[in-house]
């Protein structure tokens, strides 16, 4: 088989959203580091948006794989765990603190997924949760406190705060506790929208 022809069959439809996804995530953390935190957040935002529809394009159309399962992982360390450390060791604390906190963020991340690579989900069918907090949780956790920091620039505690509850949430993505998985679009997307809106008015 032609070497294109095997990548195109193996990342498929859904491979190609992941792939856009990631597009949309690199875009952010360039935007995050030249400070255009507005732009940033609503490309995060959007990325993380196509990551939930990947899984459901691959289940619409029959065409869940391995590799399909190893790509989405691999971007996910990009799209939330690289995008978290970078708002927290460029905006949200910046400096020693900050990113030694994006570095304890990243590890996290990357040993969370590597350990749902191996060990997947629970096997309470026909209900499926996680192990440990999902990643996404640490970026959305990241966009709150960015935007907090900007709306209350003298509110030198919120920091400090967001330092405690990132390191906690990335301490709870290796623990056992149970996450129930959901598959519902639409709730997601309420999430994100009052996420994009502070984004809008409180953000440049």
């Amino acid at each position: 088989m032609p070497r294109s022809s095997y990548w195109l069959k193996a990342i498929g439809p859904a491979g190609a959203v992941s792939l856009a996804s990631l597009l949309l995530a690199w875009i952010a953390i360039g935007l995050a580091i030249s400070g255009s935190l507005r732009a940033s957040v609503l490309c995060a935002l959007g990325a993380f948006l196509l990551d939930m529809l990947d899984g459901f394009v691959a289940r619409r159309l029959g065409v869940s794989s391995e590799f399909g399962r190893q790509l989405d992982s691999f971007i996910d360390v990009v799209n939330y765990s690289l995008y978290a450390a970078v708002l927290v060791g460029f905006h949200i604390i910046p400096g020693l603190i900050g990113w030694a906190l994006g570095f304890v963020i990243v590890a996290t991340g990357i040993l969370r997924l590597i350990r749902f690579n191996i060990e997947g989900f629970t096997d309470d069918e026909p209900i499926k949760y996680y192990r440990g907090i999902v990643v996404c949780h640490l970026s959305l956790g990241a966009i709150v406190f960015l935007i907090l920091t900007q709306l209350f620039p003298e509110a030198g505690w919120i920091p400090w705060l967001a330092v405690v509850v990132l390191i906690v949430l990335s301490v709870l993505q290796l623990s056992l506790i149970r996450i129930r998985k959901t598959g519902r679009q639409a709730w997601w997307a309420a999430l994100v929208v009052p996420l994009a809106v502070g984004a809008i008015l409180w953000l440049t």
